[in-house]
This record gives C-alpha cells, sequence and structure tokens, in this order.
C-alpha cells in the first residue's frame, strides 16, 4: 500500500504560471531544479496538480518537471472550442512546449495522458526523446466494463467525486475530505461539466479505434517507451500493459504493486526509483 501522504504533499517545491497556446490559456507547474526536462500529461477528469507529489523524488532522480493542464482540465480554460480527442490535446501541448522553448523531452503521461504522449511523439518526434505510459489507453483495447460512462466522469458532486478518487487509487486511506472539496469544485467550474462530458465522448469510443502501439513500434519507439501499471488498476487493467507491452518489441514493463490508477501518485517514492533507473538506462 501507499503511504497516504497529504495530497498537496510537494507543493512548496513547484512554481505554477499561466501558458496560452492555440488561443487557449492554461496553467504549467514546474519543478524548482532537476536537469532532463520531464513533461507530465495527466489523464481525464484530472490535472496537473496529480504530479506533484512525485516531484521532490523526481528532482533527486534528475529531473526538471512541467506538468501542464490539459483543455478543460484543472485551471486550463473550459468549454466548447478544444477539440477533446488525444490528437487534439497533443497538439495544444506542442503548442505548449513550442512557447517554453522545450524539445527532446521525456514525456510521462497517464491514462489519456498516455494516449496524448503517444500522438506527440509520433507528430512532433523533435519534441520528445523518450516515452513513459502509466495506466495508458490508446495502445491495447480498453474494455467495454472499464468504460466510464459521460455522466460519471463529469459528476462534480461530493459524492461523485469520492466514488471516482475512490476507484482511482488502492488505498481508500487517501482520499481525504480536503481533496474531494478541491477536485470538486474545480471540476464544477465554469465550462467544466461541457469540458469532461466531451472528454467522456471521446473515451468511449474514438480511443478504441485511435490505438497507437502500431505506428509506435513502425516509428521505432519501443526501445524508447517505459510502461508504468498499477497491479490493482481498476480503470485500465494490467491485462491492458502486458498486452501494450508485447505490442511494443523493446518496451519496458514496470508493475507497481499496492498501487491503482495512479501510482505516480500513490507511491512517489517507488515511481520516482523507477524512473531514476529509466533515465539512467536512456542516457546509456
Amino acid at each position: 500500500m501507499s503511504d497516504a501522504r497529504p495530497f498537496t504533499s510537494g507543493r512548496d517545491q513547484v512554481i505554477s504560471y499561466p501558458v496560452t497556446a492555440a488561443g487557449i490559456r492554461t496553467r504549467v507547474v514546474e519543478s524548482v531544479g532537476g536537469g532532463t526536462p520531464l513533461v507530465c500529461l495527466h489523464g481525464a477528469g484530472s490535472r496537473a496538480d496529480r504530479f506533484v507529489p512525485a516531484v521532490p523524488g523526481l528532482v533527486d532522480a534528475g529531473y526538471h518537471v512541467y506538468a501542464i493542464d490539459s483543455p478543460g482540465h484543472g485551471l486550463a480554460d473550459k468549454g466548447a472550442g478544444p477539440e477533446y480527442t488525444a490528437a487534439g490535446f497533443a497538439s495544444f501541448v506542442t503548442g505548449v512546449l513550442d512557447q517554453l522553448g522545450l524539445s527532446a523531452v521525456t514525456v510521462a503521461g497517464t491514462s489519456l495522458g498516455a494516449h496524448v504522449a503517444a500522438h506527440l511523439a509520433l507528430t512532433r518526434p523533435d519534441l520528445v526523446s523518450s516515452l513513459v505510459l502509466i495506466g495508458a489507453i490508446g495502445l491495447a483495447p480498453l474494455p467495454e466494463e472499464n468504460m466510464t460512462p459521460r455522466e460519471v466522469l463529469a459528476d462534480a458532486s461530493d459524492a461523485g467525486v469520492r466514488r471516482k478518487l475512490d476507484l482511482l487509487v488502492a488505498d481508500p486511506a487517501m482520499v481525504t475530505d480536503a481533496w474531494v472539496r478541491e477536485e470538486s469544485m474545480i471540476n464544477s467550474s465554469l465550462g467544466a461539466r461541457e469540458s469532461l462530458t466531451a472528454t467522456a465522448d471521446f473515451l468511449l469510443g474514438p480511443c478504441n479505434d485511435d490505438l497507437l502501439a502500431d505506428a509506435l513500434r513502425a516509428a521505432g519507439l519501443g526501445t524508447r517507451t517505459l510502461l508504468v501499471w498499477g497491479e490493482d488498476d481498476r480503470w485500465t487493467p494490467l491485462s491492458m500493459g502486458e498486452a501494450a507491452h508485447a505490442a511494443l518489441p523493446g518496451s519496458e514493463l514496470a508493475v507497481m504493486t499496492g498501487c491503482g490508477h495512479a501510482p505516480y501518485f500513490e507511491d512517489p517514492d517507488r515511481f520516482a526509483e523507477i524512473m531514476a533507473g529509466w533515465r539512467r538506462r536512456q542516457l546509456g
């Protein structure tokens, strides 16, 4: 199990600021210190903050971390306008990285963010040196029984948020009233329901028609891809990680015991250890 540290852990070791790309304003959360640029992309209904507890360990592992709110999520602009698909999010992230002057970065994407990261690596290979895909969709089919109904993803009530967070993590002690309230307030802000509903519509069908494992393999990205999975993931089961690993010869698969769908958040120290080893191997 995780050590159930506060969900705000690590916030004293980051700065945050707005960035505008393609006419959409977002928030970037950046580490204080570190070396190799690591860009973190969250999943559906989540936000950049989710990576913050891992930041201290990632900095110690040699990374300079940038976490980005996707359109319609976190403190980014919400509502009609953005294309709420993996390809649409990837196009937006491209603009943010260009604004920040970043290239040849390691991209760590979780769930839908992993699908976005894969699109980014295929469309802008100059921006991506390696991929870390965590509880990923977009590589192997998402089983129908694991698809989240649109009304569930967009439910920002305290009860709805608590239900989602209870499914997200393996250790229920992590789901505090403060975390539920912050999540609820952000996901009930102006335009959030429209954005989350549109994102859910993508997850409920088009994402399974947009699988990228073959394209990643053809592009020679297998040896530059690390797959990270929570052993107890109830959103994207470990069988999806094993299928993705088989479809990407040369990739690595790290399974984190005692973790669910957000292993980097649930056990940030172990995640940082995995990332430190990945960085050493990629640097040769």
